[in-house]
């Protein structure tokens, strides 16, 4: 079957101005996407499907100017305008003279190489590519657009009807692509969590964090390159789907990347934008929208089975069964803990052991800032317990630090705290937080020779602590060795052995704690 007489043109080189050498055509059941190497040119297909209209020239264009303003939030240089499509004569063009008969959303080509999932497939993403990925979308997050309006979507009877959708437009699908048990238990899950927490979805609509999102995040729509983030495609044809929890679109690339078998980087980007968002609240609804995000994916996949066969039915069951896991996995509690002077390496191997044994990581450093109204990433190089740092500051900031950790064991997860926690009163916080819950704890003590120490301090970058050489001395005279069965020394000087401290850490806390770990063995 042959293309449209305007995608035939558009599939010329010589239809485009800047006269490209080659014209490559993407679709999809909503668009045609004209890749030229410079310039991409995406064209809205005149469909109907219900959650989008696409049927009239000015719906088209109207969506085409949505796409451009919605997606400027978040690459702004990619997104250049709206073009108009002229006939005359029976010859199309850009421009120039005619009927206007479409339009085009006109955007610079980024290269696929650049691709998030194409990317971490080549192995070439690393935890502070995910941390950048993280810290531009809390940014973008905290400016988002909310309003009486927006927020409403975030009640649990707006929440309801897409929720509701996914299970009536997938009961025909049942015993084919998802078996009856594993959809009643979703369903029966999600109706239930929507109705026994209804003050958990009012909490969030009233704390400002249901906003115009993106609706459609996932790491085919990333792109990490030129020393720059691309964040595109954003939905723009239905505000159902774009307003929102901030959690349900964390929620979704977290799905896509633990569905791709990336579960060390899954980690390692929610405590990164953890750090930078200060959201620990979104924890109390990351499973359901995580469920939420895995069911809709079976669910698309389940509606191309006539298309696409076998492979859409198996793509539809892996969706289905990482949403029953969801669903279904129960992993006991823990609190790790570092403790220990700056600069002897208590950031670096929370991150490594939170994303490694699969658990939130709190860190005192952005908990600090965030309870004072600060951007984390605002440095605040105060005089030795002084100002933000003051002792009556600091004990705010544990006392915080562990009233979020208690929250999130609660929600199902185990917690890493990175903090200096230099003294035992603090250290006592832990423990009683521990005892309260009947979770084990483990101090890691980092040591690190003092010369080493100095080198760290005077060459950190590009890291929110405001810990500095100067600071050191007074520092070390002021912390106060830790004592105990529950404290695992570790040194830092020469590096760590990462599967040897996992070993050590399994000896204190226990093998079946940490069996479920992403990165145990």
């Amino acid at each position: 079957m042959g293309h449209p007489p305007l995608v035939e043109a558009m599939l010329r080189p010589a239809f485009y101005p800047h006269n490209p050498q080659r014209v490559e055509l993407v679709e999809t059941h909503i668009s045609w996407v004209f890749l030229t190497g410079q310039y991409a040119y995406k064209v809205k297909k005149p469909v109907d499907f219900g959650f989008l209209d696409f049927t009239t020239l000015e719906r088209r264009r109207h969506f085409s100017e949505e796409e451009i303003r919605l997606n400027r939030r978040l690459s702004p240089e990619i997104y250049l305008g709206v073009l108009e499509i002229k006939e005359r004569y029976g010859r199309f063009s850009l421009g120039g003279e005619g009927k206007v008969v479409e339009v085009a959303v006109w955007m610079k080509e980024l290269p696929r190489r650049w691709r998030l999932d194409e990317r971490l497939a080549r192995g070439e993403v690393g935890v502070q590519d995910l941390e950048g990925v993280a810290e531009k979308l809390a940014a973008f997050f905290r400016e988002a657009r909310t309003d009486a309006r927006i927020g409403s979507f975030g009640r649990p009877e707006k929440v309801m009807v897409n929720i509701r959708e996914n299970f009536e437009q997938t009961e025909p699908f049942i015993d084919r692509t998802i078996s009856r048990d594993h959809y009643e238990a979703l369903r029966d899950y999600s109706y239930g969590f929507l109705r026994e927490r209804e003050e958990l979805f009012l909490k969030r609509v009233d704390g400002g964090f249901v906003r115009e999102g993106h609706g459609d995040l996932h790491t085919e729509n990333i792109y990490l390159g030129g020393g720059e983030i691309y964040v595109l495609d954003c939905i723009e044809f239905n505000e159902r789907f774009r307003f929102g929890d901030t959690a349900s679109d964390i929620a979704f690339l977290l799905m896509d990347l633990e569905a791709k078998g990336y579960t060390t980087e899954a980690w390692q980007f929610l405590n990164g934008y953890l750090q930078f968002s200060g959201d620990y609240g979104m924890i109390q609804l990351l499973r359901f929208y995580k469920i939420y995000r895995a069911y809709v994916r079976g669910k698309i996949a389940s509606f191309e089975l006539e298309a696409k066969g076998r492979e859409a039915a198996e793509r539809a069951r892996r969706y289905f069964e990482l949403a029953w896991r969801y669903l279904t996995e129960c992993r006991p509690g823990f609190v790790i803990a570092t403790c220990g002077v700056m600069g002897s390496g208590k950031s670096t191997l929370a991150r490594e052991v939170a994303s490694g044994l699969g658990a939130v990581l709190i860190r005192s450093d952005a908990m600090r800032k965030h309870s004072l109204g600060i951007d984390p990433r605002e440095h605040r190089y105060e005089p030795f317990g002084r100002g933000i740092y003051s002792p009556e500051a600091t004990e705010r900031t544990y006392r915080r630090m562990i009233e979020e950790a208690e929250g999130v064991l609660r929600a199902g997860y185990p917690v890493v705290l990175d903090a200096s926690f230099a003294r035992e009163t603090q250290r006592l916080l832990v423990r009683e937080l521990a005892s309260r819950l009947g979770v084990p704890h483990l101090f890691l003590w980092t040591v690190c020779l003092p010369e080493v120490i100095a080198e760290r301090l005077a060459s950190r970058s590009g890291d929110i602590s405001d810990g500095r050489l100067e600071l050191l001395d007074e520092h070390i005279s002021s912390f106060e060795e830790p004592r105990g069965e529950d404290v695992l020394r570790v040194d830092t000087s020469l590096g760590l052995d990462y599967g040897h401290l996992m070993k050590e850490i399994e000896g204190h806390i226990g093998r079946d704690v940490l069996e479920k770990a992403p990165a145990f063995h």
